[in-house]
Formats: C-alpha cells, sequence, structure tokens
C-alpha cells in the first residue's frame, strides 16, 4: 500500500488529534518521514496545507537538523506504552513534555508523538495530572483503536473513565435544535441509570453550562447545593439524581459546542485530577462521535425507511440470521387500510402523512424496538424472546390502541418457539391472520375491500388470432402482455369497471374493482348479464335492461348503452351508465363477444342517503346556471358541530338520527325560499335564489335555532351547535369547485371563532382560512415529529392559608411562526385530527418527570393534569401511565387526574375504569368546573374525587349577594363532610382573595396569585420560597 493510501485509511485517526491543544505529528520510523502534523503544530511552524510538509524528513521540519537527532526514541518505542520526557524545541523556543508511543495501522506502525507546554498554566499548577496523564492517556487509546465499532470505543473509554477517578457516573450529552440529550452513560454498580429520563431537556435549563462551554471552559460544581439559589433549574435536573459534585467539559465540532462529557461524584481527591483531563477527553469523543455519525448514515440509507425511519426489508433479512439464536419468536403483521383511496382522494402528501402516522400508533403501542416497513402499506414487528402471553397481550393492546382510532390498521400474528425459525414463513401464516382482520374489518363497516394485491403474475399470450387488422397484426410480432393492459386500465380507477366475456359460453372476466365493489365471488363471472340484473335496484329500471339485451340480440346491435340504478355490496344505490360493444360472426347470426365499461353517474344523480339532501354535485351544476343566466345567488354553508363526540358516546345510529331530524325540519320548515344540499363532512350548504338582500340574518337565524332546538330536544347540551359561513355566486372567476372550497374554509373559520355569529368572505376572512389551513398542517407535522413547538407550563396553586404555593395544574402549550396559539383552538383540532391521544400520553410524562424534579424544592408538591373524554377510551393508556410511574420512580400521590363534569358523565363505564386504574397507582382524581354543570351535587357522592375544582361562575355569583355567598360555604362545607379538598379557580383581584379565604377553600389557583409560570419560572419561584422559609426558621 502507498502512503497516500495509508494516509487515507489513517484519516479516523487524524480527526483525534487535529483540534488537539498539544502539538502532535506522525512520522514513518524506517524513513523519519512525516505523514501527519495537527492544525496547533502546522500553524505554529506556519503550513498553511498537509501537502507543504508531508515526506519532509521529521529532523529538518521539527529540530532543524539535516540528520537524524542523536537524542531519537524510535529504536527503543512500542506498541501500546507511552515514553516521556521534557526537550527544549530550537525552532519553537519553548520547553515540552514529550510524548511518544508507536500505533498501528494497516500491519505498518508509526510514531506518534504529542508535545505538551511545560511552562503553561495548567502544567505548572496541576503537576499531578501530567504524572498521571501518560498512562491514562495510553488506556484512552487503547481503548479507541481495540475495536472499529465507535459506540463500543465510547461506551469503554466511560467505563475506564469512571472505574479511574471513582465516579459514581460518566456520561455523555449532545445539543441538537435546542435541546441536549443524555446519549451515554456509564454507572458504577450501586447507582440507578439516568439516560432515560434525561432525554430533550430544554437547553434554557443547561444556558449557563454552554455559556462556560463556548468560552473552552468547564463547569464545576464541589456542592450542588451551592448552585440552589442561583440555578434551580439545573439544581432540579440534577438533586434526584443524588448528585453532590460534577465536572463537565465541552465536546467541540469545528469550533461549535456539540455536547460535554461529565462525571458525577468522582472522588474527592482526584477533582483536580478530573478537571484537565476532561478537556482533553472531549477531543478524543467528538472523533467517535464523526465516526459514529457517519456509520450511522451510511446504516439508515442501507437498513431504514427514509419516510417513517422504521427498518426496512434489508434490515430484517439482515437481522434474521440473529434470530435462530432465540428461545422464541412473534410477528404481527400491520396493513394501512384505506392508503390507496388516500392517495387517490388526497393525494400521495395526505398518503404519506398516514404512513407515519400508523407508523407512530404501531410503534408507541407494541413494546419492541424491531418494527420493520416492508411493503407501502405494511409493517412487521417482530417480538424476541417474548412468552406466548406476554405476546399475546402486546397484540391486544394493538387492536384497542386501532379501535379507538379513526384510522384503521389490519392486524395479523403468529407465535413460535419452535426452531428454526422461517421468518418468511411466519410472515405469510401472520399475514393470513391479517386478511382475516381485515375481512371482518369490512364486513363489519360496511366497506369495500382494497384490491388483493396478492396477484398471481402475468402470462404471455402465447396464441393471436390471425387476422388482417392492425391490432391483431401487432399483437403478433410484439410482446404483450393482455392482463397488464386490463390492470392498466382498471387499477387507480375508483369511477369505471370493465367487463368482457364468450357470449356463447356465458363467461365473463370482470375487473377488480368491479368484483369487490359488487360484491363477485371472482372475476370470472358465469352468466354476469343475469347476475348483473339481480343488482338492479329498482324493478323499472330492471325491465328496462332486459329490454335492452333482447333488443341487442333481436336487432343484432352492436352498441349497448343504458343508464340506470344498481345496488353494490353494502346495499348502497348508485346511478351508473353502462356503455358495450358486442361482437358477431360475420353472417351476424351470433354474438360472440362482449366487452365495456361501466361508470359512476354520481356527479349529476347521486342523493345524500342521510339527509335527503343532493350533494354538493348538484349545487356545482346549479351554480353554474345561474353563472350562464347572469344571475346571483346566496349561498349559506352550515355544520352540525361535536358530531365525533356524539359518535363516540350515543353512537352512529344516534348521530344519522339527530342529523336526519334535523334535515327533515329544516326541509319542511324553509324548502319554498332554500335548496339545501349535502357537502363532505357534517357541513349542509342553503342556496337562496330570491332576492335575499335583507334575510341574510333571519335565515341564518331560522337554521341556526332549528339545529340547536332539536339538539336540545335529543339531551345533546353543547355551547354551538352549528357554524355558519356565507358568500355570493358568481365570486370574481372562482369555478364552482374553487368557491366552495373557499366557503368550507370560512366555514372552519366560524367553528373556531365563537364570537362571530356568520364569518363572511373578505379578504381578512381569506387571509385567516390559509392561515388555520397552514396551521393544521403545521400541528399534524410537529405531533408526529416528536412534540416539536409544544412545551407545558404549570399555573401554581396556593395554599388559602398561608397563601405558598402547594401544587400546580399542567397547562398544554403549542407555537406556530413563533407564536403560542389559543388551546381552545390546537385542542379542538387535536381532538379533531384523533391526535389527542399521543398528546395527552406526552403531556402526562411530562407532568411525571416535572413532578420528579419539583420534589427537589417541595417534597409534598402535586401536579394536576387534564385528562379528556377520548384518553379515557384509550385502553391502552392505564398500562401506558403504570410505566412513565416507573420509568421515572415517582410517587402517584404526587399526581391529579383533572375531569370536567361533562366528561365525567358521558361514558360513567370508562370513566369507572380509568378511576380503578387510578387509585391502584395512588393518582387523585380532581373534578374540574365543579357547579359550571346540572349534576354537580350527584358527582360529589357518585365518583370517587380527592380534589374539587370550583368553577370561576361561581365567584361571581358570590359578590351578587348573602345567600349566594352562603351557597358557596354549604358546597365547601359539603366537599369537606365527603373528604374532598376543595380548590377555587379564576381568583384574579384582592377582593375575590379575601372571600374565598373566609369561605374556607384549602386551596386557591388564578391570576392573583400567579399566571401560568413556564417550568424554569416555577423552579425559581420554588427556590425563592425554599430559602424564604429557611431564613423565617433562622430568624
Amino acid at each position: 500500500m502507498d502512503g497516500r493510501r495509508r494516509r487515507k485509511s489513517m484519516a479516523f485517526l487524524w480527526d483525534f488529534f487535529e483540534e488537539f491543544d498539544e502539538l502532535v505529528y506522525v512520522s514513518d520510523p524506517e524513513t523519519y518521514e512525516i505523514v501527519y502534523m495537527n492544525r496547533k503544530l502546522r500553524e505554529s511552524l506556519g503550513y498553511k496545507n498537509q501537502e507543504k510538509y508531508v515526506g519532509k524528513k521529521c529532523y529538518k521540519v521539527l529540530q532543524g537538523c539535516d540528520e537524524p537527532c542523536s537524542f531519537c526514541t524510535n529504536s527503543v518505542l512500542e506498541k501500546g506504552r507511552f515514553i516521556s520526557w521534557v526537550h527544549s524545541n530550537p525552532v519553537l523556543g519553548k520547553r515540552f513534555l514529550i510524548k511518544d508511543s508507536l500505533i498501528e495501522c494497516e500491519n505498518k506502525s508509526y510514531r506518534l508523538e504529542l508535545a505538551i507546554d511545560v511552562d503553561s498554566e495548567v502544567v505548572c499548577n496541576v503537576p499531578y495530572y501530567y504524572a498521571r496523564s501518560e498512562s491514562i492517556l495510553n488506556e484512552c487509546l487503547q481503548r479507541i483503536f481495540s475495536t472499529t465499532d465507535p459506540e463500543a470505543s465510547l461506551h469503554m473509554m466511560l467505563e475506564y473513565i469512571g472505574k479511574t477517578f471513582e465516579c459514581d457516573r460518566v456520561y455523555i450529552f449532545e445539543s441538537q435544535n435546542g435541546f441536549v440529550s443524555n446519549t451515554y452513560e456509564w454507572c458504577a454498580d450501586d447507582v440507578s441509570q439516568q439516560k432515560e429520563i434525561l432525554q430533550k431537556l430544554p437547553m434554557e435549563s443547561v444556558n449557563w453550562w454552554y455559556e462556560r462551554f463556548e468560552r473552552n471552559e468547564l463547569v464545576t460544581i464541589y456542592s450542588l447545593e451551592d448552585i440552589r439559589d442561583q440555578y434551580p433549574t439545573t439544581y432540579a435536573i440534577l438533586k434526584p439524581q443524588d448528585i453532590s459534585r460534577l465536572v463537565a467539559g465541552p465536546i467541540f465540532n469545528e469550533n461549535s459546542v456539540v455536547g460535554f462529557l461529565g462525571v458525577d461524584n468522582p472522588n474527592e481527591d482526584m477533582m483536580m485530577l478530573v478537571v484537565p483531563l476532561i478537556k482533553v477527553i472531549g477531543y478524543f469523543i467528538v472523533a467517535l462521535l464523526r465516526r459514529r455519525d457517519l456509520l450511522r448514515h451510511l446504516n439508515t440509507l442501507s437498513f431504514h425507511d427514509p419516510l417513517t425511519g422504521a427498518y426496512n426489508r434489508n434490515a430484517m433479512f439482515e437481522h434474521s440470521e440473529a434470530f435462530q439464536n432465540l428461545h422464541s419468536v412473534g410477528i404481527v403483521y400491520c396493513d394501512i387500510t384505506g392508503l390507496k383511496q388516500t392517495n387517490d382522494a388526497l393525494g400521495h402528501s395526505a398518503g404519506d402523512q398516514l404512513i407515519q402516522y400508523c407508523f407512530e400508533m404501531i410503534h408507541t403501542t407494541l413494546d419492541t424496538p424491531w418494527v420493520y416497513r416492508i411493503g407501502g402499506d405494511e409493517f412487521v414487528a417482530v417480538f424476541q424472546n417474548c412468552d406466548k402471553e406476554s405476546f399475546l397481550h402486546q397484540v391486544k393492546r394493538l387492536h384497542q390502541r386501532v379501535q379507538g382510532d379513526k384510522h384503521h390498521i389490519a392486524i395479523g400474528d403468529v407465535w413460535s418457539d419452535q426452531p428454526p425459525y422461517d421468518l418468511e414463513a411466519l410472515i405469510i401464516e401472520a399475514d393470513k391472520v391479517m386478511y382475516e382482520d381485515k375481512r371482518k374489518y369490512y364486513t363489519s363497516n360496511y366497506r369495500v375491500q382494497e384490491v388483493d394485491r396478492h396477484i398471481p403474475p402475468c402470462r404471455e399470450i402465447e396464441k393471436t388470432v390471425d387476422t388482417g387488422s392492425v391490432f391483431y397484426q401487432f399483437l403478433g410480432t410484439t410482446y404483450h402482455d393482455m392482463e397488464q393492459l386490463f390492470k392498466s386500465m382498471t387499477q387507480q380507477n375508483s369511477t369505471g369497471y370493465f367487463f368482457f366475456g364468450d357470449m356463447q359460453k356465458d363467461l365473463y372476466y370482470i375487473s377488480d374493482n368491479m368484483r369487490d365493489e359488487f360484491g363477485f365471488e371472482s372475476n370470472v363471472v358465469p352468466g354476469l348479464i343475469q347476475a348483473w340484473a339481480q343488482r338492479i335496484s329498482l324493478d323499472k329500471a330492471r325491465n328496462l335492461y332486459w329490454k335492452e339485451m333482447r333488443a341487442i340480440l333481436s336487432e343484432k346491435r352492436g352498441i349497448h348503452d343504458l343508464r340506470y340504478q344498481v345496488r353494490n355490496v353494502h346495499g348502497k344505490n348508485m346511478w351508473i351508465r353502462s356503455y358495450g360493444i358486442v361482437k358477431w360472426n360475420e353472417e351476424r347470426s351470433t354474438p360472440l363477444f362482449f366487452s365495456g365499461r361501466i361508470t359512476h353517474q354520481d356527479d349529476e344523480f347521486v342523493v345524500d342517503s342521510v339527509t335527503n339532501f343532493p350533494r354538493e354535485a348538484a349545487l356545482f351544476s346549479r351554480l353554474e346556471e345561474i353563472k350562464g343566466d347572469g344571475q346571483k345567488a346566496l349561498v349559506i354553508a352550515f355544520s352540525f358541530n361535536n358530531i365525533s363526540e356524539i359518535n363516540s358516546t350515543r353512537g352512529r345510529v344516534f348521530s344519522d338520527h339527530l342529523v336526519r331530524t334535523i334535515t327533515e325540519s329544516l326541509t319542511d320548515q324553509l324548502t319554498d325560499r332554500v335548496s339545501f344540499y349535502r357537502l363532505e363532512g357534517m357541513r349542509c350548504a342553503a342556496l337562496v335564489e330570491f332576492p335575499y338582500e335583507g334575510q341574510r340574518k333571519k335565515l341564518v337565524q331560522q337554521i341556526r335555532e332549528i339545529v340547536g332546538e332539536w339538539y336540545r330536544l335529543m339531551g345533546i347540551v353543547v355551547p354551538q351547535p352549528c357554524s355558519f359561513a356565507m358568500m355570493e355566486y358568481p365570486l370574481a372567476s372562482l369555478l364552482p369547485a374553487d368557491f366552495m372550497e373557499q366557503l368550507v374554509s370560512l366555514l372552519r373559520i366560524a367553528k373556531h371563532d365563537v364570537n362571530s355569529e356568520t364569518v363572511e368572505y373578505s379578504e381578512e376572512n381569506i387571509s385567516k382560512v390559509r392561515y388555520m389551513s397552514n396551521m393544521a398542517l403545521a400541528l399534524s407535522h410537529d405531533v408526529l415529529h416528536g412534540m416539536k413547538n409544544f412545551r407545558v407550563v404549570v399555573q401554581p396553586v396556593v395554599s388559602a392559608q398561608t397563601g405558598e404555593i402547594v401544587g400546580g395544574e399542567m397547562l398544554l402549550r403549542w407555537k406556530f411562526r413563533d407564536r403560542d396559539v389559543s388551546p381552545d383552538v390546537f385542542v379542538a383540532m387535536l381532538e379533531k385530527d384523533n391526535m389527542i391521544n399521543l398528546v395527552g400520553r406526552w403531556v402526562f410524562e411530562q407532568a411525571v418527570c416535572t413532578c420528579m424534579r419539583l420534589v427537589s424544592y417541595s417534597p409534598d408538591f402535586y401536579l394536576t393534569f387534564n385528562v379528556s373524554l377520548q384518553q379515557m377510551t384509550d385502553e391502552t393508556f392505564p398500562d401506558f401511565m403504570e410505566e412513565v410511574l416507573q420509568k421515572y420512580k415517582v410517587d402517584g400521590s404526587r399526581l391529579a387526574a383533572e375531569m370536567t363534569e361533562s366528561c365525567m358523565d358521558e361514558q360513567p363505564e370508562k370513566l369507572i375504569h380509568f378511576v380503578e386504574t387510578c387509585s391502584r397507582l395512588g393518582i387523585w382524581i380532581a373534578l374540574d368546573d365543579f357547579g359550571s354543570g346540572y349534576s354537580s351535587l350527584r358527582m360529589l357522592l357518585q365518583y370517587p374525587t380527592s380534589i374539587v375544582k370550583l368553577d370561576r361562575s361561581l365567584l361571581k355569583e358570590m359578590a351578587q349577594s348573602v345567600d349566594k355567598m352562603n351557597f358557596i360555604y354549604s358546597i365547601v362545607y359539603a366537599c369537606h363532610r365527603f373528604g374532598k379538598k376543595v380548590c377555587m379557580e379564576g381568583v384574579e383581584t384582592e377582593g375575590q382573595n379575601i372571600l374565598i379565604r373566609e369561605s374556607g377553600c384549602d386551596m386557591i389557583q388564578g391570576y392573583y396569585h400567579y399566571y401560568p409560570l413556564e417550568i424554569d419560572a416555577l423552579y425559581g419561584v420554588l427556590a425563592d420560597q425554599k430559602r424564604d422559609d429557611s431564613d423565617s426558621k433562622g430568624a
């Protein structure tokens, strides 16, 4: 191997020494030629690039000699051992502590020399470091080069440092995107690991560390209590780890701090040795991290799916060999339902989001890191050495999670403890179970099953018809695949179906989508003409169909063209157009071949089955006619709100009945003036063609009253049963479809803006539309990317007697375009898009983690977190709560789950199960907004709440009369008699505070005492409170 190739292979080694403060060079001991100098030495000698010195003699460049130095140590150097000596360099005019050793690369030995300025302040002040540094540096290098795996080298180095300096813990943190995370750690035998709970800490919590790191300084804490008041956030993070002292030093990469190395509780007598050494070891670590990142990048390209981050097929085959050594293997096969329809209807960007969402569901529910994406919509999860009972429990958890989600995943599973394991065979078995699960889903939900992906391979047509047509001449002289041709016309086609067949054999072949849509058992259908007649809905249409068929035969026609209604596999009637061509023999005496297509006619004919309103395509047609006639019309769009919640609590049948009843009333009372149409989702439109000036508000009010009345009559209490938006048509050059898109967008604004009775077209509102659309996309993106731009804050709760902080309520915050969005807006969006469960889990973990750290300042501090109805219906949430409490080693009694009256009343059976779980975990239950509903007193007796939070509306009533004040007093008294603590919410003035303290309430929450605080600010307030307590006791 020539010198250039060797230098390339040693690039990894050069990375270690490039940024050293010490001078480093490497030479060939046989030829004395220099092969490398680090930046410090190059700059000291005036070399700007390596070409200027590579190949030159070391004695000439470094010592200014014409022949090898008389004191050269080459002859006595050994691998794995350093020789130390002091030398005055004539070129640089300084004294250096020299460390020489041999290193090996590609079976070639090289001289490595490090030179340390012995006159520097550090060396003069810390001589002990240099007495020990020789062996420590040697041991570090041994661990670096003992393996090519940088991860293994890092772990060995941390272990060596920990044992050498008798530390409790040694760790590496890396920073990225405003957070720092613990990525590596070594712990002594009797010390608990901390890495898992030290992920994504806000950079603000260690800002003062990084300020020192940027100046290339260390953070040295000789006693943790010294920083309690000055740096309360850092103290709160470190205290639960039983840290009394530590040293941390920067890790630089190209002059930027990318992380830090730290040691906890080193031997006190060795602190002076640790401090200067940490910085030197940082140079070793950054080179290993660079090497790791390169290997990870290559590994990701080879073994990970770029969209989801899951392992890919390559990784599965790579890992399959290791499966043979397992005691058991469990396979969970997952197939995303409806991905093709999503891609077709909404585009591949929406499809990609669906894939990411479903992967996150699988990944966060199944307790295994081995999740592989093996196809466009298919994932496989592998469980290693998992007993059958535990495996089936995992599968059950995933089924429950999917059942509670709006997106469906078909699931199949198989478990085996009989090696050798044939992974492909196991996956096929799980695939079969998955297809049965998918079939049951489609059957129970009356949906059309997707095209079976297990299509047999195409076969080449070996025999063609000898005819004079150009078509057959082409077929006869070229390769062709008729099955492929047929599929190319039918796949990705949701509006057209195709058929062809032999009329003499009465045997036909139909497209996959026709088979699935109309419930045929196979693509090959004997007697299709008769079978199709059975699917024609009306007798009149069926008679017309048979009349057409008889006319084709009797009149020897070549064309079939008819429109009528047919019934699909779900019993739904749909308008279609059937068009076909009949081929006869030459004498036109015998029909031979019949082929054609069937296309939807929904755009012109379909009426919505629930509302009995024409669909929006009919509205588009009418708007075109109005524009063509030079007329104008008013279109009022309105939505039925909270239908998804009604579906969850009362069922789909109930909600359909509610909507049907409302639309019947609208038709009865307003159809003489308004034409109604059904839009997508729970939206409708009212088209007003008569002179409507002066009637706008009246019409909206009439619709609002009808909708609101039926909501009330059917026991649905919501603040805003319907929302409204309106626009005039035509508008500029907008086509009907574009016009309706803008109107629906205005309607979305109306749902979020409860103060506006109706949202009308304006440039301001159109800007809001764009803003809300971008916000919805950003919200989904942030949830699926590690809760980006989310954070939590805490509003303190104080003791009514002392005014001191005793607890707090955790609140969720989200930034969009660097501004906080109101929770009323984004929480509703999360619930609508069914992402609230993922977010709720994150909030719970933040609450537990914060509780763990708050104990440092206030051992009795409690924290409440809000629980939604959707979270209570998530049957996997209780298991998650238990796992998180164990992870952070937090007592559940430090937490309280906050629920509203309405939440408790909606699904009592789900509530009881959730409350029982909380009781088992020691978590309290807090009843929020008590007094805002009609069932408050019953709630006190029915559910085991520990804290009752009085609604702020009661506070306003207290100030109105003595009787009302006495009534509030009686509520507080009743709560105390039932053993419940009482917290008053919404206290904002001194007068209100005095009233509440006199009422006997235990706790107070409100702006008078504290606004919601950022977590760092809360630590600071608690630190001040603890200091004040200490001062008062001392006095």
